[in-house]
């Protein structure tokens, strides 16, 4: 079925369109245009000058992870593995432990869906993932090559490095690991590591880059490499993260990335303030709101090689996030949005949550909804957000609250 969202500001990163119409048909973008269309079947909505964006898409998560809260005292931390080890014996984790592992999946999933995420990259092996990605509220990234990071107490993800990277390059996907995440000699020495080996190309996505030097960062220019900056964890174990002002005078791709809640950011909400407020501390300038929404669509595009994502065009598939915002400046709105801001988040063409306006939009597309309250504010939500929190407290045995998820029954 057809369906039309008219009088709204359509915002991509490089084009604003006032009173603008979007229309969506079979899981793509159909038409935009200036004026509505008269559709023969299907509904139109009138959004009477709110924003709409391209979806968002969280390039570094980790949602076996999705869990608060956050643990490590013995902070900085050299690597990557002396917080792991702390992260291990903690009680938290053990607490953890007591939750299906399809549970824990599905609460990281609904904590990115009522933020606006619509993509997200979860870094972990295949076989993992594919025991838990079906049915998940949003879209996990799914065609990658990978290894856990460039160091000898990497984990065994993947065929190594060379095998992987020529995997990316044949196939046209990503490659992507973690990369010079600590001060150790070994992991400073990381991107040395992947140049000798051939494997810093444009297929290469490299995740959080705390120990990049200037020869490190020529060399990802000059090879094309994508990097996803995760502020918000970085600081939180490291006290410090990557050169992102070098990485951005170089013109090399960033992207931004939460990592999981146990030492990243609760919500993009939280990682997009970080980085706004880390930059303007460091280098006593702005980071612009309309480079913060390129972090989040078309960069992550096009570092994991989603042709159909990260902008609003037609024959694209129907990622999309509406918020309420001043349209006088929709980037700075984009870049200070918080829940009560978010009004639907569609993906392939499906609305999955939305602000309680939206009933006869889902009623009309025979989507079952459930009817919610997002920090006080009435939603609905496609899937049963309520009962899976019932399934953790019960598994963990009192009543667990998220911050990332401040959910209640109408």
């Amino acid at each position: 079925m057809e369906w039309e969202l008219i009088n709204a500001n359509i915002i991509t990163p490089n084009d604003i369109i006032r009173e603008g119409s979007l229309s969506i048909s079979n899981e793509k973008i159909q038409k935009i245009g200036k004026k509505g269309t008269s559709l023969q079947k299907g509904i139109q909505i009138d959004l009477n000058g709110l924003l709409i964006f391209p979806g968002i898409i969280d390039g570094h998560d980790h949602l076996l992870g999705t869990y608060l809260p956050r643990v490590g005292d013995r902070k900085p931390y050299l690597n990557w593995l002396m917080w792991d080890n702390d992260l291990k014996s903690s009680p938290i984790y053990a607490e953890r432990q007591q939750i299906e592992s399809q549970d824990l999946y599905l609460l990281g999933a609904f904590r990115h869906l009522i933020s606006g995420v619509t993509s997200v990259q979860d870094h972990i092996p295949h076989f993992v993932r594919e025991m838990f990605a079906k049915n998940m509220p949003i879209r996990l990234i799914d065609k990658y090559a990978m290894a856990h990071c460039i160091c000898s107490f990497s984990l065994p993800w993947g065929e190594g490095i060379e095998a992987e990277h020529a995997l990316a390059k044949k196939n046209n996907i990503p490659f992507v690991t973690h990369c010079s995440e600590g001060f150790d000699e070994e992991t400073k020495k990381a991107v040395s590591v992947l140049d000798k080996k051939s494997a810093l190309s444009e297929h290469t996505v490299l995740i959080h880059g705390i120990a990049f030097s200037d020869s490190d960062i020529q060399l990802l220019s000059e090879n094309n490499v994508n990097v996803v900056w995760c502020p918000v964890s970085n600081l939180y174990m490291f006290e410090t993260t990557a050169p992102i002002k070098k990485l951005l005078d170089k013109n090399v791709n960033v992207c931004l990335g939460t990592d999981s809640p146990m030492s990243g950011s609760v919500n993009i909400f939280e990682e997009i303030y970080i980085a706004r407020k880390y930059y303007e501390e460091t280098y006593d300038e702005r980071l612009p709101s309309k480079k913060i929404l390129e972090m989040l669509t078309v960069n992550p595009a096009k570092a994991f090689f989603l042709d159909e994502l990260g902008e609003l065009k037609p024959n694209n598939l129907a990622d999309f996030i509406v918020i309420d915002g001043d349209a006088k400046d929709p980037y700075e709105s984009f870049a200070s949005m918080y829940f009560e801001n978010i009004m639907l988040v569609v993906i392939n063409g499906r609305p999955k949550y939305a602000d309680e306006n939206f009933i006869p939009l889902f009623e009309t597309l025979n989507i079952p909804f459930q009817k919610i309250r997002v920090e006080n504010k009435k939603k609905i939500i496609e899937g049963d957000v309520l009962g899976l929190l019932d399934r953790i407290r019960k598994s963990v045995g009192f009543n667990k609250e998220f911050e990332f998820l401040p959910v209640k029954p109408w």
